[in-house]
């Protein structure tokens, strides 16, 4: 992986899973440009052979919480077919309440009318 900038955090992990994916084999030459952005600038770019490969790497970078970017503009892609962003990048956007519900069920379908007596 061709570094442009210097590179960020956590970068190792990034540069192991970028070097195994390469040495995995693909029956079809894909050539497709990943790379890795900071801030909003292109910290880093490589290129990724096949889909084993790009799974590979994707997989990895995921578990190291950098985030995925596949459809964008040019200028949003920086001219890659696959974008991961650092994961500092969009840490203040996470929600500490990561439930979909917020609300105790009594506000969300309000008070249920007492069970009716048993039939005797």
């Amino acid at each position: 992986m061709e570094l442009l900038q210097d590179p960020p955090p956590g970068f190792d992990g990034v540069s192991k899973a970028y070097a195994m994916a390469r040495h995995l084999p693909c029956t079809h030459k894909l050539n497709l440009q990943v790379g890795l952005a900071r801030g909003g600038a292109l910290v880093a770019k490589g290129r990724l052979d096949g889909y084993r490969q790009v799974s590979f790497f994707s997989e990895h970078l995921r578990d190291l919480r950098w985030r995925e970017h596949l459809l964008g503009s040019e200028a949003d892609m920086h001219g890659c077919d696959l974008l991961f962003t650092h994961p500092d990048d969009y840490a203040q956007e996470r929600d500490p309440d990561p439930s979909f519900i917020r609300r105790a069920p009594m506000q969300l379908w309000g008070e249920q009318s007492p069970a009716a007596p048993a039939a005797t």
